[in-house]
């Protein structure tokens, strides 16, 4: 049995993605010579979830309404809550968004993960530990 380590590519705050870029990235990064069955990249689409998040971040006061509506205006964007593309975009341009998953193989974790890691920074992008969200360097 092969032992993983589950770790996360995400975009940084601030930017706003085609849906299809962690699939971009996915091949990017296996022709950089990341194994096909390390890196797997996701495609973003928008769901509901998206649209319950923001209204649980509006309620909580961590976000307004108004700063939504705003980002809407601004990205020609519906500023309906009910709308699923207009709140993933809003969340993703905020929080930034999970581009690819990692499944890091332990016994190759030392010469890997630092090369996942150099790859993606130079993407702009960073790698995170799913259980804590915080950044791998």
């Amino acid at each position: 049995m092969k032992y993983v380590r589950e770790l996360e590519a995400w975009s940084k705050p601030g930017h706003l993605l085609h849906p299809a870029y962690g699939k971009v990235l996915q091949q990017a990064m296996w022709e950089k010579g990341i194994p096909e069955d390390v890196f797997l990249g996701l495609s973003a689409i928008p769901e509901e979830t998206h649209c319950e998040s923001l209204k649980l971040a509006i309620q909580s006061g961590e976000l307004t309404e108004d700063s939504f509506k705003e980002f809407c205006l601004s990205h020609g964007l519906p500023d309906s809550m009910q709308s699923k593309e207009s709140a993933a975009k809003f969340l993703e341009y905020l929080e930034g968004r999970a581009l690819a998953w990692i499944h890091l193989p332990i016994d190759a974790e030392p010469t890997l993960l630092p090369m996942i890691v150099k790859i993606i920074s130079e993407f702009g992008h960073i790698v995170i530990d799913p259980d804590d969200m915080t950044p791998i360097n």
